[in-house]
């Protein structure tokens, strides 16, 4: 996987460059953000409706927040958000199309999860890298978590106890090989040198969850808001967080299991064509911030399965930096 390392290496390079460089007016290329302060007023003014193209399809955590947001946005932006779903190849397809078919006007941009935009690159695959885009504005930052049926009845601990002495046979569905559900999981295992088997499914957490409940495997990997969205299946690991999560305070980590150092999250957020002017990215990324820090907001967006964590454009690149310096080694040990 040479062609792992290599490119991940770069991107690397490449994110930190845009960090020591990030008090620079102009906006650097690629995966930096172009925006600056969020706080900053910003002279650009959006007179057209916004696209916002979802890489995932309708109904899904990604595309229920992003409508949960809309309303606010669009008074916040001063225009109308027109969502469109382009769904497929755990995000790729859409990602590939919004690169591909809009101008870089600052009026289509792109809401997604890490996995197309961070993971899915890091294997050559795309016809584009994170460095094609422009980091926006972080809308959440959640831990994945080991789903499982209500009708399984183990606990954290067993079935830990069941992959170990039963290599091969626990199998768990995630969003695609690569992706950010797949590696909070295969992490650990490497890490472990325990062996299970994951089954992608490019269709989404939709049906992960369909073929975790119909019983093609025994588990499933996705977020809180997917998690709390469905009924009938509960978590039994945090595989993200440190520390136990306050709205599922019952549900373990790896490290109150005795395993240290493979904590990472989900992030979500808006992400913009590299070309776009920087004074659209600051706007954007201040309409973002009004939203997500106004405290009725909040608290509705968490009833809901949705716990918003902004972050800066350039918060998001150091996230995406340190996701990529832990899935590369995982990556070349799968092969």
């Amino acid at each position: 996987m040479k062609k792992i390392l290599a490119f991940a290496l770069a991107c690397v390079m490449s994110l930190s460059m845009a960090a020591c460089s990030s008090s620079a007016p102009a906006a650097s290329a690629g995966s930096s953000s172009a925006g600056g302060s969020a706080s900053g007023d910003s002279a650009f003014s959006f007179d057209s409706p916004i696209t916002v193209v979802v890489p995932f399809k309708a109904g899904s955590a990604t595309d229920n927040q992003i409508r949960l947001m809309q309303s606010k946005l669009e008074k916040a932006l001063g225009t109308n958000l027109v969502i469109v779903n382009a769904e497929g190849g755990s995000g790729t397809i859409g990602t590939t199309e919004y690169l591909s078919n809009y101008a870089a006007d600052g009026y289509t941009i792109l809401y997604t999860l890490a996995t197309p935009v961070v993971y899915k690159p890091l294997g050559g695959d795309t016809a584009y890298t994170y460095d094609d885009l422009t980091s926006v504005a972080r809308t959440s930052s959640q831990p994945m978590y080991l789903i499982v049926p209500d009708s399984e009845t183990r606990s954290a601990q067993e079935i830990l106890d069941y992959i170990k002495e039963n290599p091969g046979k626990f199998t768990y569905a995630n969003v695609g090989n690569g992706g950010n559900g797949h590696l909070a999981f295969a992490s650990f295992l490497v890490g472990e040198g325990l062996d299970a088997v994951s089954v992608p499914y490019s269709g989404g957490t939709a049906d992960c969850y369909t073929a975790m409940m119909g019983g093609e495997v025994n588990a499933a990997v996705y977020g809180e808001a997917d998690l709390l969205a469905r009924e009938d299946n509960h978590a039994v690991i945090n595989l993200g967080s440190k520390s136990t999560v306050e709205s599922l305070q019952d549900v373990p980590t790896l490290s109150d299991l005795g395993y240290e150092g493979y904590e990472t999250n989900n992030m979500a957020g808006f992400f913009y064509n590299k070309d776009v002017p920087a004074e659209a990215v600051t706007a954007f990324e201040n309409a973002v911030e009004s939203v997500l820090t106004d405290p009725e907001f909040v608290a509705e967006a968490t009833a809901a399965g949705f716990v918003p964590s902004f972050g800066t454009g350039a918060e998001m690149d150091q996230q995406a930096e340190a996701a990529i310096e832990k899935a590369v080694p995982v990556l070349e040990s799968l092969g």
